[in-house]
């Protein structure tokens, strides 16, 4: 079974965007108090589109006719870090991805995205258990507020849902020098409310830092000319008898053995302080074994590339960045 998709680039898009950096402060020493941050991001998002700019099947009480024009709050967190003892770190994260204009749809109002605990046994060995984002492809693992584009491409998506890019178990992970690696256990997200036979899925990615090492749970999507950051990944996830709600509607019930491989790269380059170039993309195969006689093998593969162009100067408070993406989908 194979379907074509098609390739299409996806234009540049202005938005507003209110937040605070997360607030860089020490871990407490030994003896010393925990201590607690909370941050509060919030993104705004105006859209002028034509009525042809719908998506199919989006719900209305009467057809669009004239022009879209609207502006809302796109991305809303709490973010909360509890810094227990040298050693363990509590996060939470709490927000709403409401896309609720006429041209996209809402995405399940405000919820828990991360709630987790890591121990810090050394930079080079840590352990993280709770609900936190799948280790599978950077763009995944980029902050919604920290992307090149407002949202990510369609690639990273081909994964199964319902999790999307997240999920609940358990991860060792950690960085010495420019090689960092993280290998997890999951869930499947709650695949047993459908399927009494679902297994454990295991997700891995190593990647190597050129320039800039970059430690940290999260990824940027651009350094807004700040770093020179050079990394290449690679990374892979499976789990058998796995279902996935995203299949085509005959298929979504049956179970297979799922498995997805990726090799991504990230560029990010000043140029005098003043300029910068980004560029980002990933390559990913995704095989679907079903495990019921006479079905074929479903095989999705793909790419993306993006780039960004950070002109010199500022508009009033910030920078302005040109940004054009290109996917191709089989």
């Amino acid at each position: 079974m194979r379907r074509k998709l098609f390739p299409w680039v996806t234009p540049a898009i202005l938005i507003f965007a209110i937040g605070g950096p997360a607030s860089a402060s020490a871990a407490p020493a030994a003896g010393e108090k925990g201590k607690i941050e909370i941050e509060l991001r919030l993104m705004f998002w105006a859209v002028a589109a034509g009525a042809e700019d719908l998506p199919s099947g989006t719900p209305a009480p009467t057809a669009q006719v004239e022009d879209i024009r609207d502006m809302f709050l796109r991305r809303g967190r709490v973010i909360l870090r509890a810094q227990a003892s040298p050693r363990l770190e509590v996060y939470a994260q709490l927000g709403q991805d409401n896309a609720g204009s006429k041209v996209l749809r809402d995405d399940a109002g405000f919820r828990i995205k991360d709630l987790y605990l890591n121990y810090r046994r050394a930079e080079t060995f840590q352990v993280m258990v709770g609900q936190f984002k799948v280790p599978f492809l950077r763009q995944n693992l980029e902050s919604g507020f920290d992307q090149l584009f407002v949202d990510r491409a369609a690639l990273p998506a081909l994964r199964p849902a319902l999790e999307g890019n997240r999920d609940q178990g358990g991860m060792i992970w950690g960085s010495r020098g420019g090689f960092h690696y993280r290998v997890a256990t999951f869930d499947g997200s709650d695949q047993e409310d459908g399927n009494s036979a679902s297994s454990p899925r295991g997700v891995a990615r190593v990647s190597w830092n050129w320039f800039t090492p970059e430690t940290g749970v999260g990824y940027t999507g651009t350094s807004i000319g700040e770093k020179r950051i050079l990394q290449l990944g690679a990374q892979a996830d499976i789990q058998n008898h796995r279902l996935d709600s995203k299949d085509e509607s005959a298929f979504t019930g049956l179970s297979r053995a799922y498995r997805a491989w990726a090799a991504d790269l990230f560029y990010d380059q000043p140029f005098a302080g003043t300029w910068a170039l980004t560029f980002e993309g990933a390559w990913l195969e995704r095989r679907d074994d079903y495990d019921g006689p006479g079905l074929d093998t479903r095989a999705i593969s793909g790419y993306y590339a993006q780039a960004g162009l950070l002109l010199p100067g500022h508009v009033g408070p910030g920078r302005l960045q040109l940004v054009g993406r290109y996917e191709d989908l089989d």
